[in-house]
């Protein structure tokens, strides 16, 4: 007897295959259309899926765009070494941050098309608030101090959201256009002051 809910389609023996294709083709037509003119029944079209199939891998179209979107970052390999006795934390985590970013173009592309949509979508910026956390929870949680760091890592997300969106986004000049070197060591000092300094109030 099938015990799934009426109107839930069966998951095949290929349903990873089939989920990253519905991925990819996500990726493309979000690419190509922009968010709000991309259909889930147009994905489902391109994927050569049921419709039914996304809902039941993704739930929404805003949970398939961030799904199809959120960079691939390895936390513990992209920011290894960073320890309590690590001198300048800010600074390397900010140089980590941006290297990522230049050696891994698509990756970057995928987080410049999120940080776009969550400016005027309120249920991707929360997603993608709590994947900015999750990862500069992942990279710094060793050396931040002990009080307040729910709000030392919002700040840190806000001062790195920040820097993605004026050098790759806004395109400032003086930002887009500085070596990496120089901008860690502007950047990193407020990095480590949101991770040590004393809050007050």
């Amino acid at each position: 007897m099938d015990s799934r809910a009426p109107g839930r389609p069966k998951v095949v023996a290929d349903s990873a295959d089939k989920r990253g294709t519905i991925l990819r083709s996500a990726r493309e037509l979000f690419s190509d259309r922009g968010f709000d003119r991309t259909t889930m029944r147009a994905i489902a079209k391109e994927a050569g899926v049921d419709p039914a199939l996304i809902h039941h891998y993704f739930g929404n179209k805003n949970a398939l765009l961030v799904a199809a979107l959120q960079p691939e970052v390895d936390a513990k390999t992209v920011f290894s070494g960073i320890t309590p006795e690590t001198d300048a934390p800010g600074e390397i985590f900010v140089r980590r941050v941006l290297e990522f970013w230049e050696t891994n173009p698509q990756q970057r592309a995928r987080a410049i098309a999120l940080l776009r949509v969550a400016v005027t979508h309120d249920e991707i910026a929360m997603r993608v608030r709590d994947f900015f956390l999750g990862l500069v929870q992942r990279a710094l949680g060793d050396v931040v101090r002990s009080d307040h760091q729910d709000e030392r890592y919002a700040l840190v997300v806000s001062q790195t959201a920040g820097l993605a969106i004026s050098k790759y986004i806004l395109l400032l000049p003086d930002v887009a256009n500085a070596p990496i070197e120089i901008l860690a060591r502007r950047v990193g000092p407020n990095i480590d002051n949101y991770l040590f300094s004393d809050f007050d109030g």
